[in-house]
């Protein structure tokens, strides 16, 4: 980026004035974005048709338009993330062409996602740093936390968004909160909003809206890109309308009309927002009825629903509608009573609410909604399987006779049902978990935000399909944040405060100003309720220690002291010279195998060819390194070490890569290659390995080996450069969330090239430690360090997920992996108990840090 004098928008927070603020850019009326003749295709679609858009500087500039009508693959273009099949982009008068994320947001183009761009298993503090340029990343303190936290301090108090809290732990406004900041921070020249008032709160929408204010009068720029069109004319200067991939017209927003924006959207004229209202005093017995339920988020809650009947649940966001809703559904244990029908109902489970005819849309449709792995007929067929299958077998095509009957009635945008259904846009994914569960006829639906991130025409539907459910005999809870939406739809509005129905609404009281002043005035002594002070407490701080990464290592160092006490206790020369000196070999030459297998791990892979390379590079040594070679010609055999690494680990990379085969497939191809390989060059154990060798990589300093040593300072270094440097954070975002890795600009295959070509590297390091202890060119000297290293890192605190692990935790993997193989000599346990009893740590560790952080073991 330019420096103070360059006239791009330079956004300041100034934690004092606690506002954004703004320094003059490009003057009003300029092209700060031009886009020309665009045009995308995928297969089956064509999603972008010759798209032209000018976006002056000044301006606030609103795309509008239906789901999978191109809005987001129009901005995606633009931001890096796809690279168009025709047309052009100027961005600030530069022509780009092939750009990435990264050069994109240099050039002064932020982008704040509909589902945020940042990596779960990074701090607020680390993904906010990741994408900001150098000069940019505040460094008051060493992990850049202070300046983050001024970065947060305009939007919550410093003490409501820890920088230091991980993303995962985060509730949805907040994650839109960090993504906002930190675009902001960025300083853009053009920004754009796609959905970005979905989850915040009414009052993050205003401290929004006067940063959008203050960055377009500074002379930015701002795409504005949202489904709910009365914001739209608020905060809008023009409108674009894009339907089926193409713009359809531009339009001065203070001169268009609410109606007239709609119909342009969905190419027709809507007959009504929402579905006529059962009529009064025909509402069934009640379905549903809770009674004074307590637990998390709830103080003694009471409601009925009655047959036919919508009933909304309004208040601020955190006061217990959704724990309430998430109860019902069986996903959150309470005490009180829970009546279905008039008879009492324990629902403990998911799956005793289902039994009970009860239907759960979340909110969360990434998290909970849909599945990523699975086509958009499978995710669309989940629930509905028993009606397609005949004694216990699916028949495939009433499979997708069904499947092709929700995506048409639902209006489901996909380039086929079996395209994945991360393919879709964010509406079509809301809708086919819609269209997944309205069908069954349950007797209780419970939606959560059900019209979230859905355009006006795929809205209207909804309402027409929760209303058809009412109609015929179900009772319908929802909970929404959009009091408009309550008003049209619901026949009672219930305002919850604080775990607990505190007013009801019903009959021509059902009106938006009326909800709006119940919800304001029962929460007036708590407004921020949920987002409050959340400065961490003891109990908060232990927790958190508890699920860190390096959490492991600490508990490893206690086994590796109990089972030292254990051998001594049995043998007293477990303490000798001898002894330790052997130990910290061992463990010298397999700790570096354990930092390389925990770099791959942390990319969500596993290296199965770590020990066969260790194998291949004994044998290559015993020609290459042998007794009669001179100083050259041993630094020469070195060279040639170095080089078949670095080649197996960019042939893995690019297995991996390029051919996109799974990691594991992958390495385990090149465990079978590498150990035929070995196995043609010495079918059996011969050569020797240069003595001179051996005697340098088994030097120590009193009993301690040099190598031990210098594996412990290295992993050292790995462990402060994930945490502290801007490499870490990318290993660890590539291994979390790749997708969203690359959407920040993360060249993820040069990553991973790091990543294995190192693995490749640090393995080389264990294998001269090898060498020296086998002397000798033994094609399965280091086969059982696959194995060996694997457990290492899970036993260390790893996640096979990616993400998550500790080069700590790997380096005390290693010496308890050396301690239990040795422990069992001294205490004399036979070779198969020492295979059970590593064998049964590492599942019992891996188990146990799976629970503590939530993940499935």
């Amino acid at each position: 980026m330019e420096g103070p004098d360059d006239p791009c928008v330079n956004m300041i927070i100034d934690a004092d004035q606690q506002q954004p603020t703004a320094t003059a850019t490009a003057p009003p009326g300029e092209r700060a974005l031009a886009i020309h003749g665009v045009d995308k295709r995928f297969p089956g679609v064509h999603a972008l048709k010759g798209v032209t858009l000018d976006v002056r500087a000044g301006e606030v500039h609103a795309i509008v338009g239906e789901n999978g009508a191109g809005k987001s693959t129009l901005m995606a273009v633009a931001a890096g993330v796809l690279a168009c099949d025709a047309g052009t982009i100027e961005l600030g008068g530069i022509r780009v062409e092939g750009a990435d994320p990264e050069t994109i947001r240099a050039l002064g183009l932020a982008i704040v996602y509909q589902e945020p761009a940042l990596v779960r298993d990074l701090t607020v503090a680390e993904n906010a740093l990741l994408t900001l340029p150098p000069q940019l990343r505040v460094a008051a303190d060493a992990d850049g936390v202070a300046g983050v936290a001024a970065l947060l301090a305009p939007w919550r108090a410093p003490t409501a968004l820890d920088p230091r809290s991980f993303v995962r732990d985060l509730a949805p406004d907040e994650r839109f909160i960090v993504e906002i900041a930190r675009a902001l921070a960025g300083q853009p020249r053009v920004l754009v909003l796609d959905e970005p008032t979905e989850h915040l709160l009414a009052e993050d929408v205003e401290r929004l809206f006067a940063a959008v204010r203050a960055l377009t009068a500074a002379g930015g720029a701002v795409i504005y890109i949202s489904h709910r069109i009365p914001e739209v004319r608020e905060i809008a200067d023009r409108i674009t309308v894009l339907r089926d991939g193409a713009v359809r017209s531009t339009l001065d927003a203070a001169a268009v009309s609410e109606d007239e924006v709609v119909a342009l959207i969905v190419g027709r004229e809507l007959a009504s927002r929402f579905p006529p209202k059962a009529a009064a005093g025909v509402l069934g017995v009640p379905r549903l009825e809770l009674r004074e339920l307590r637990g998390a988020g709830l103080d003694g809650a009471t409601l009925a629903v009655g047959a036919g009947e919508i009933v909304g649940l309004a208040g601020i966001v955190g006061q217990g509608q959704r724990e309430l809703l998430r109860t019902v559904a069986g996903l959150t244990p309470t005490d009180g009573e829970i009546r279905v029908d008039g008879r009492a109902t324990r629902l403990r489970t998911s799956a005793a609410a289902e039994r009970a005819g009860i239907v759960y849309v979340p909110a969360d449709r990434h998290a909970e909604g849909v599945f990523p792995a699975l086509s958009v007929r499978e995710n669309l067929m989940v629930r509905g399987l028993r009606s397609v299958a005949r004694a216990g077998f699916v028949r495939a095509d009433a499979e997708r006779a069904a499947a092709g009957q929700l995506r048409a009635a639902f209006g489901i945008k996909t380039p086929g049902l079996e395209a994945g259904i991360d393919t879709l846009s964010g509406g079509n994914q809301q809708k086919t978990v819609l269209a997944r569960a309205l069908p069954t006829d349950p007797a209780i639906l419970l939606a959560d935000e059900p019209s979230q991130g859905v355009d006006v025409g795929a809205r209207a539907e909804i309402y027409d399909i929760l209303r058809a459910s009412a109609d015929g005999g179900a009772c319908v809870l929802l909970a929404s944040s959009d009091n408009a939406e309550l008003e049209g739809l619901c026949d009672r509005v219930l305002v919850v405060s604080r775990g607990r129905v505190i007013a009801e609404l019903a009959g021509d009281d059902v009106r938006e100003a009326a909800i709006t002043h119940a919800v304001l005035t029962s929460t007036a002594a708590r407004r921020d309720a949920g987002h409050g002070d959340r400065s961490p407490g003891a109990a908060v701080r232990l927790r958190r220690l508890l699920r860190s990464d390096r959490a492991p290592a600490a508990v490893l160092v206690v086994a590796i002291l109990a089972l030292a006490l254990w051998a001594i206790s049995v043998d007293a020369s477990y303490l000798s010279a001898t002894n330790v000196t052997s130990v910290l070999t061992l463990f010298a030459a397999l700790a570096f195998v354990a930092l390389g297998q925990q770099l791959v791990m942390l990319t969500a892979g596993i290296d199965l060819s770590v020990g066969p390379l260790t194998g291949l590079l004994v044998v290559v040594a015993s020609f290459e390194l042998s007794e009669d070679r001179t100083s050259l010609g041993l630094w020469i055999g070195i060279a040639v070490l170095v080089g078949v690494a670095v080649l197996v680990g960019a042939v893995n990379c690019a297995l991996i890569v390029v051919a996109r085969i799974d990691p594991m497939i992958a390495t385990l191809v090149s465990y079978m290659a590498l150990q035929g390989v070995s196995l043609l060059l010495r079918p059996e154990p011969g050569g020797t390995i240069s003595t001179s060798l051996a005697d340098t990589v088994d030097a120590t300093v009193g009993p301690i080996p040099i190598a031990a040593i210098v594996a412990a300072a290295v992993g050292l270094a790995l462990e402060r450069a994930l945490r502290r440097r801007r490499w870490g954070w990318q290993v660890r975002a590539v291994g979390s969330d790749r997708g969203a890795a690359a959407r920040v600009g993360i060249r993820t295959g040069r990553v991973l090239l790091g990543v294995y070509g190192g693995c490749a590297l640090l393995t080389l390091c264990g294998a001269l430690m090898l060498m020296g202890q086998v002397g000798s060119g033994d094609p399965n000297a280091g086969t059982s360090y696959t194995f060996a290293s694997i457990a290492a890192v899970v036993l260390g605190g790893a996640s096979i997920f990616g993400g998550r692990g500790s080069f700590l935790g790997a380096l005390a993997g290693a010496l308890l992996v050396v301690q239990i193989n040795t422990v069992a000599v001294f205490v004399r346990l036979d070779d198969a108990w020492q295979l059970y009893l590593l064998g049964g740590l590492t599942v019992l560790a891996a188990g146990c840090y799976s629970l503590a952080r939530g993940e499935q073991a």
